[in-house]
């Protein structure tokens, strides 16, 4: 098994955990069931929903997000890598991303009209004109250059209510303290996937940690996420903006069709 097909599987559930729908792909190989097939706990989906509100109430946040991913060696052994996020978002034009993976790091910035990649360690950078709001860019530059920017689905939790008959078992497993914050932790089943989420107690559900089990792999590998979120910001401008030194170099990003995106957003 692949690191990418790895992050394909915790991509397609990711997009069902922070935006409530799969993929179209996953959507037409996935069999709704029968409610009275279901284990499914209401208050559990009702969790969901309400983290969905607040997510999409959010004008600006900063997080970081601390990912593990495992990679099942043709051997059966498991190998642990590990990304850092740091993303930055003002509702609706402005977007930053600070992508660090075990073997190289990514800058992407979005300023309302252009879009940013960039690699600090080469000295590269590709700008393109950009269109004037987030949701617009997240499609754009995943249509035209097949790029997907990281936790993108933040951008779209709760908005088709219908995939939730892809769920099979959903559950409250009960209060959980991380790192000194009050948490729910639920755990929910579908055909080939487990997957847990903790949401922040209170007024504010944010969600705190996200584990995923991909169960028809070879070793059933799984990505956990640790969520590190601060709501209350009013980032600078200059933030959002890349500005070259005159050690970097302008490069194309190439069209879909040219190109094979990698799995943090950035070209090869």
């Amino acid at each position: 098994m692949t690191t990418r097909r790895m992050y394909l599987t915790a991509l397609a559930l990711g997009s069902f955990l922070l935006t409530g729908h799969l993929p179209a792909k996953e959507q037409a190989t996935k069999a709704v069931l029968p409610p009275e097939t279901r284990q499914v706990d209401p208050a559990a989906i009702e969790a969901l929903h309400r983290m969905g509100t607040y997510l999409r109430g959010l004008e600006s946040f900063e997080l970081k997000a601390e990912d593990m991913l495992d990679e099942v060696l043709e051997s059966g052994q498991k190998i642990q890598l590990t990304k850092t996020v740091d993303l930055l978002v003002h509702k609706p034009n402005r977007l930053r991303a600070d992508i660090a993976t075990d073997r190289k790091a990514r800058e992407i910035y979005y300023d309302g009209e252009h879009f940013t990649v960039y690699s600090p360690d080469a000295g590269f950078f590709a700008t393109v004109a950009a269109p004037p709001t987030i949701r617009e860019l997240l499609a754009a530059v995943k249509s035209k250059y097949g790029i997907e920017l990281p936790l993108e689905d933040l951008f779209y939790w709760g908005e088709d209510e219908e995939a939730e008959g892809a769920i099979k078992e959903a559950m409250s497993v009960g209060p959980s303290n991380l790192g000194g914050r009050l948490t729910d932790h639920y755990a929910f089943r579908q055909d080939d996937v487990d997957w847990q989420i903790w949401i922040a107690q209170g007024d504010i559900p944010l969600p705190l940690r996200y584990v995923i089990t991909t169960k028809d792999m070879p070793g059933e590998p799984q990505y956990m996420a640790n969520l590190t979120w601060s709501t209350e910001v009013n980032p600078e401008e200059a933030r959002f903006v890349f500005t070259p030194t005159k050690e970097d170099h302008p490069i194309d990003i190439l069209v879909r069709a040219e190109s094979q995106a990698t799995p943090d957003g950035a070209q090869q």
